[in-house]
C-alpha cells in the first residue's frame, strides 16, 4: 500500500495533524516529515543541538533533502516520478509534508 501525504501551511497545522494521528494509533514509524523552509527547518526537523520535542517524539523521521536525495526517499515510499515531482513542487513552495507510511 502506497504512503498518503499530507501538506501544511505551518508547523502548527503539521504538529496539530501529527498529536491526531497518534491519538489515532497510528505508530510514530509511519509519521515522516519533509520541509525545505530555511527560516524554520531547525523547529521543524531539529539540528545537531536541538530536536523539537513534540515532533520528534511524534515522528519517526525528519528530512531536508533536496532533489535526487529526495527522489530516493519519496520513491522508497512508493511515489513514481510525477508524484515525486508534484512532492518536491509542494515543498518549494513552503508547504510542510507529512507522509503516513507503513510501518517497517
Amino acid at each position: 500500500m502506497k504512503a498518503m501525504v499530507k501538506a501544511f501551511q505551518d508547523d502548527i497545522g503539521l504538529l496539530n495533524e501529527l498529536k491526531k494521528q497518534a491519538s489515532k494509533g497510528v505508530p510514530k514509524e509511519c509519521l515522516h516529515v519533509f520541509a525545505h523552509d530555511d527560516e524554520r527547518i531547525d523547529c521543524i526537523v531539529g539540528d545537531a543541538t536541538f530536536q523539537p520535542v513534540d515532533i520528534a517524539d511524534l515522528a519517526a523521521d525528519r528530512y531536508n533533502e533536496e532533489d535526487s536525495e529526495l527522489r530516493t526517499v519519496f520513491s522508497g515510499f512508493g511515489f513514481g516520478s510525477e508524484e515525486c515531482d508534484g512532492l518536491e513542487a509542494k515543498l518549494a513552495n513552503g508547504k510542510l509534508l507529512l507522509v503516513i507510511g507503513q510501518p517497517n
